[in-house]
């Protein structure tokens, strides 16, 4: 019994340590998704670049800091459920 669930702990860590890793790059298609974010909800809003000034990743997600006429904008990306489901983007007034 005991080594079935080393090697069950074993797999659960290396599927944990996969899917942290898949949500630390940086991909295009996120980076898509948060750009008409940045200026969701703001009236008269452009986004100026093509791509964003600072791009972060990290083991839960990714976040975008796009120049728009309102000022910079962090825009963060998460999976729904931290390592499966669809990706959303949220935005906030850049610090």
């Amino acid at each position: 019994m005991k080594k079935w669930v080393g090697w069950v702990l074993l797999a659960v860590s290396l599927w944990v340590t996969y899917q942290g890793w898949q949500n630390s790059q940086a991909e295009p298609r996120t980076e898509d998704m948060s750009k008409p974010v940045a200026c969701q909800g703001r009236e008269g809003c452009t986004v100026d670049a093509d791509r964003p000034q600072e791009l972060r990743t990290d083991f839960l997600g990714r976040s975008y800091t796009w120049k728009t006429s309102g000022g910079p904008v962090k825009v963060a990306c998460a999976r729904a459920y931290v390592f499966a489901g669809e990706w959303t983007c949220t935005a906030a007034p850049a610090s």
